[in-house]
């Protein structure tokens, strides 16, 4: 139950006012009667004195532990301690807390929605049993409550395959928090999973403290290595045919926000150093231009367009240029200026977790590490998600999911090896056979993983160009450092 101010000082107030009054009665009675038998033998305000040293005594004891300051705390201060209040009564379940995953483009956007599926699966698997398909992972929003009793059984996912929770790449110009995609305000709340692509975290930690209407936030950062990230971005985007369309309508110098502030403008505060500043981004803005239908031949092409025509070394450079410094206005908002997001994100995320230490975890992960050590990361994923107590979804429970987990990765990746048939196989099996590779192949192409050792020398060179562009290098050192800083 709240109590305001004012209710805690007229509570304080009356018992004062009541000894006050009977000080007055008693006082007004004293003196008709001295004034009466004009008999005193003592001075007056010894009198006084012994007379009201009970009522004096007991003020004292009502004022002494209620001073102007103990009652009179500021707004932030009084929600913090009803906070620590309602910690201390009762043990948090897990879904006390509100679960944010944030990711960006092509750092495990597929990745984070099959480990929300697998959540969900473990939690519907352990109360609602005969109910297996009880969620849609292709609808934006599932409900985890009962419909009839109210009783939560599982977390609610907000974000789909198709939308995210709320409008990414994109902010309030008043808050510079997120927004919804029809300008809902950036709220997370308890008992919700959240999947959340590329926010615009570019508000202070007390604007973000108030879009936590939970008890508890947990927070799962997936970030990259930028180097891989751009260089996955390039390769994936210039396939021939180009998975996504909105390549055919971008131009990927373009900055601006709709109130004119630059993507530069909003990050800047958390990441910028002597190097990295409005200057810089504008010389990458230069050169972006100096790449993109800069030429009479390629007036009219489009963004994919260059990607195919350019070498590879420009045009590496014009999706990286892209990748970092734009604000993804001129496509919708699907994609752009990732790089300097991630980079800001990781700072805004830490200044939270230091500002609100006992309500704010933060997980960051890497893509990285789920390839390499798909069953333990997934498990670090879901101990991070359920907590400590194992009485609901156990320890078994986990390391299962986890391990049907790197199955699939490896099947979905191309990574398993053939059984060893070989030569033996018939000319069907083999025809099979390959059909299967050419689909795992296909599937495969999402994470762009090397299939060939010339396929590995060619991201090599290309990364060191990257390593030595002038442009490019120092967003991206220091892109770098920010997330080693935070995986380590």
């Amino acid at each position: 139950m709240k109590v305001s101010r004012k209710c805690v000082a007229m509570v304080l107030a009356l018992p004062i006012a009541l000894i006050a009054l009977q000080i007055i009665g008693h006082t007004k009675t004293t003196l008709t009667e001295l004034s009466t038998e004009n008999n005193i033998s003592r001075p007056h305000h010894q009198q006084n004195e012994e007379k009201y040293a009970p009522l004096i005594s007991r003020f004292d004891q009502l004022t002494m532990n209620n001073t102007y300051d103990a009652y009179n705390l500021p707004k932030e201060d009084w929600k913090k301690r009803k906070k620590k209040q309602d910690n201390d009564e009762t043990e948090l379940h897990y879904h006390d807390y509100a679960i944010f995953i944030v990711m960006y483009h092509k750092t495990g956007y597929v990745l984070s929605r099959q480990l929300k599926k697998v959540v969900s699966m473990l939690e519907i698997e352990a109360n609602r049993p005969n109910e297996p398909n009880l969620f849609n992972a292709n609808l934006h929003t599932n409900y985890g409550t009962d419909k009839i009793t109210g009783e939560r059984f599982a977390f609610d996912t907000i974000g789909g395959w198709t939308r995210s929770a709320f409008a990414p790449r994109r902010h309030s110009f008043q808050t510079h928090c997120p927004r919804g995609y029809r300008h809902e305000p950036f709220l997370l709340k308890s008992g919700q999973i959240y999947m959340q692509e590329s926010p615009d975290l570019f508000c202070d930690v007390k604007e973000l403290e108030k879009a936590i209407l939970a008890r508890r936030a947990k927070i799962i950062h997936f970030v990259r290595n930028p180097y891989d990230m751009v260089l996955s971005n390039y390769l994936y985007h210039s396939q021939e045919p180009t998975p996504e369309k909105w390549v055919h309508k971008d131009d990927p110098c373009m900055t601006w926000y709709e109130n004119k502030e630059t993507l530069a403008t909003n990050v800047l505060p958390s990441i910028g150093t002597e190097e990295v500043n409005d200057k810089y981004f504008y010389n990458i803005f230069k050169m972006c231009r100096s790449l993109f239908q800069s030429k009479s031949s390629m007036w009219n092409s489009t963004f994919y367009e260059h990607l195919l025509e350019l070498d590879p070394g420009d045009g590496l450079r014009l999706a990286t240029a892209q990748m970092v410094a734009a604000s993804g206005s001129a496509n919708r908002h699907k994609a752009g200026g990732d790089i300097a997001r991630m980079a800001n994100n990781i700072v805004k995320l830490k200044e939270l977790q230091s500002y609100m230490p006992s309500e704010v975890e933060v997980l960051t992960l890497s893509t990285e590490e789920f390839i390499k050590t798909t069953a333990n990361s997934t498990t670090k994923f879901l101990d991070f998600v359920f907590g400590a107590n194992n009485t609901i979804i156990s320890r078994k429970k986990r390391r299962e999911a986890a391990q049907l987990r790197k199955k699939q990765f490896e099947k979905v990746s191309g990574k398993r090896r053939d059984s060893g048939k070989g030569s033996n196989m018939s000319p069907r099996e083999n025809a099979r056979e390959e059909k299967r590779k050419q689909s795992l192949k296909k599937k495969a192409s999402h994470f762009t993983q090397s299939i060939t050792q010339e396929e590995k020398e060619t991201k090599e060179s290309l990364k060191k160009l990257l390593h030595s562009d002038k442009d490019l290098a120092p967003i991206l050192k220091l892109t770098e450092s920010l997330v080693n800083e935070a995986l380590s």
